[in-house]
């Protein structure tokens, strides 16, 4: 089988510059680039050189061992796939081709397999915004009231979907909530399923049932995959983790790298256990730790490390570093939030002459907290971007056409549709879509099936009927033009259905800049096309849909950032500050268990080991919250936690 699967997937080992890229490693990560066969697990602290071990491990079995078609290197963010893809070329002078997200590799595994669980390879991946349209329609066909919220349900099915659980399962509690959850979430499936549609949690769940019920397709996947790396596996949810073991069942070589202290994410389903759990699941587990930080100063890690040791769920680590004693952490307490932003704004100044501002980093644990903070750097004429503003590819008119894109690759997609099919106006009322999918309903059909058949539109009015088949004249014609290059179809598009004559006369505030942001889909379908041999339509979907705001930086202009520390993971400033460390805000009000203040903890210790040379903690003794009167706060029980010798209290401003 072996000569088999190396015949089917090799394309030639490559060539390394050379084994000179195992020097300079320490200890542990020469120990682990260079482990060879069974499992291991890297715990790896903050600022230690974990991803260059990945890669290093990477380029050394490539180089050395196999081709690089048996290797699945899996993590969470397209910024940190793009990373290790770059440094592993670097080395090896070879393209890998599986390092890649969790969700782009089930979106690819589908894309080729997916006909064996009743999909078609053209499905469309929906974002949040098609999933509440989607759930709204349920709850109406379902004559379930609305007040409650399209929202609540979104979130209930999402935190199900994380933890793996059907609707089957959920429809067996005997909660009634759960049970009325559980009748959503089935016929939202099954919309989904007629729409020939994921969602973003059913790459996960679909691939993972692809796996489990067809065991031909999971041999085939575990032959070809005889080295899998996961990337942050402190992350993992519940259907990230079973895939992970599924596909590591037939070599036992998996590599998980993490940090429990820096598991952060359990409200999206990341469970801590998956990492403390795994020498459990593979008993014959080789466990290297990963302890010199490369960073932070020796105070700062200090602070972090007298902080996370009162955890309990973890597996500890001595933090160390050869990096200077640095300065004392300072501790600000401010008399109110307005005072604590102004407190900030002063120090930024003051360290303005000496550093740039994208050198600097505000840390808060909410978005709300931004707010004062914005203000204060607004009149002063500071600079400033935020992680987490509105997304380019969730702009309208971007929206809009994406959805015709979408539609065109998947006419039986009914958001899409529903999005375009009067946009602009074509005088298709409310009431005629509401009869198209009676029809649809009634005769077992899509609603593109209705819509290509006239004989079906005997119900309709004369006016209605005029309007739709003006409309499909407009789809026929544009559907014939798929072929041509993306770019090109776009340009099709937004012409050919009235789309940017529609801006154009209807929004002349904003016109320019909407048609910029068309222009700028173009650009970016331009530049998909010269990267990627294999541009498609339905793969230029997908990569737009696995984007996310996060991994969008704008270099241009030098900044300062503003971000909550739950988007800090994986980055590193020479300054950082971190405001409201107050009780109720950090840890939040609502965490109250063990494990919930537990991970409150490692969030500020993510934050703290964010920075490399200076750190700045505060809090306001009033905030507001809510409350027009003020809300009186404490320090968080998490500066009691900090030795004093290691804090400088700053008491200028006091």
């Amino acid at each position: 089988m072996g000569q088999e699967i190396k015949a089917k997937f090799c394309i030639g080992l490559p060539v390394a510059k050379s084994m000179n890229f195992l020097q300079g490693l320490n200890k542990p990560q020469y120990e682990a680039v260079n482990h060879d066969e069974g499992p291991l697990l890297i715990l790896a602290g903050p600022g230690s050189g974990k991803t260059r071990v990945i890669t290093h491990r990477i380029a050394r079995l490539v180089s050395t061992k196999i081709y690089s078609s048996q290797i699945l290197a899996l993590t969470f963010t397209n910024k940190a796939a793009k990373e290790m893809v770059k440094r592993v070329e670097t080395i090896t002078n070879y393209k890998i081709g599986w390092i890649t997200t969790f969700h782009s590799f089930c979106s690819r595994i589908l894309r080729k397999e997916c006909e064996a669980i009743d999909y078609k390879p053209d499905f469309t991946i929906y974002d949040a915004d098609d999933q509440k349209k989607i759930i709204k329609q349920v709850l109406t066909e379902l004559d379930i009231d609305l007040s409650i919220g399209v929202s609540k349900y979104q979130y209930a099915i999402g935190r199900y979907k994380n933890h793996g659980k059907s609707p089957e399962v959920i429809l067996a509690s005997r909660n009634y909530w759960d049970r009325l959850i559980g009748k959503v979430y089935k016929t939202y499936q099954e919309m989904l399923q007629r729409n020939n549609a994921f969602d973003f949690d059913d790459l996960l769940l679909k691939t993972l049932e692809l796996f489990q019920k067809n065991e031909d397709v999971l041999e085939f996947y575990q032959n070809k995959f005889q080295y899998l790396l996961i990337d942050e596996f402190q992350d993992t949810n519940e259907p990230q983790y079973q895939i992970a073991k599924l596909l590591a069942q037939e070599h036992k070589n998996i590599c998980a790298t993490g940090d429990p202290d820096q598991s952060i994410y359990s409200w999206r389903g990341a469970n801590i256990q998956n990492i403390l759990n795994f020498e459990k699941d593979f008993p014959d587990a080789k466990v290297i730790k990963l302890e010199q930080n490369y960073r932070s100063t020796r105070t700062i890690l200090k602070v972090a490390d007298s902080l996370i040791s009162n955890n309990i769920f973890r597996k500890a680590k001595d933090l160390w570093t050869e990096n200077d004693e640095g300065q004392p952490v300072k501790f600000v307490r401010a008399d109110d939030e307005k005072h604590e932003a102004e407190i900030v704004r002063r120090q930024i100044q003051q360290l303005r002459g000496e550093h740039n501002l994208s050198d600097m980093v505000v840390f808060y644990r909410t978005n709300a907290q931004s707010r004062i903070i914005e203000t204060e750097l607004v009149e002063a004429n500071i600079p400033y971007t935020i992680v987490g503003g509105l997304e380019f590819y969730k702009r309208a008119e971007v929206k809009d056409v994406l959805a015709y894109l979408k539609f065109f690759a998947n006419p039986v997609d009914e958001i899409s549709l529903f999005r375009i099919i009067n946009n602009p106006p074509r005088g298709i009322s409310k009431k005629c879509i509401k009869c198209l999918i009676e029809i649809a309903r009634e005769n077992d059909i899509s609603i593109f099936e209705v819509m290509e058949a006239e004989a079906l539109w005997t119900r309709m009015t004369t006016r209605q009927q005029n309007s739709l088949r003006k409309f499909m004249t407009i789809v026929r014609n544009v559907q014939e033009k798929i072929d041509v290059p993306i770019s090109q179809f776009i340009e099709i598009v937004v012409d050919e259905t009235g789309y940017m004559k529609h801006i154009k006369k209807n929004d002349e505030k904003k016109e320019e800049e909407r048609q910029a942001n068309i222009l700028e889909l173009l650009a970016s379908a331009k530049e998909y096309e010269k990267i990627h041999k294999d541009a498609n339509l339905s793969n230029f979907l997908q990569h737009i849909s696995l984007l996310t705001d996060n991994e969008k930086e704008n270099q241009d202009v030098d900044s300062l950032t503003l971000m909550t520390l739950h988007a800090a993971k994986g980055l590193e400033f020479p300054i950082v500050f971190i405001i409201g460390v107050a009780e109720g805000i950090c840890p939040h009000s609502r965490s109250e268990t063990q494990n919930e203040i537990e991970e409150e903890r490692r969030l500020l210790f993510v934050g703290i080991t964010r920075a490399k040379k200076m750190l700045t903690i505060s809090y306001s003794r009033i905030s507001s919250r809510g409350d027009t009167y003020g809300f009186r706060n404490s320090p968080s029980r998490f500066l009691k936690e900090i030795p004093v010798d290691l804090i400088e209290r700053d008491n200028r401003y006091d």
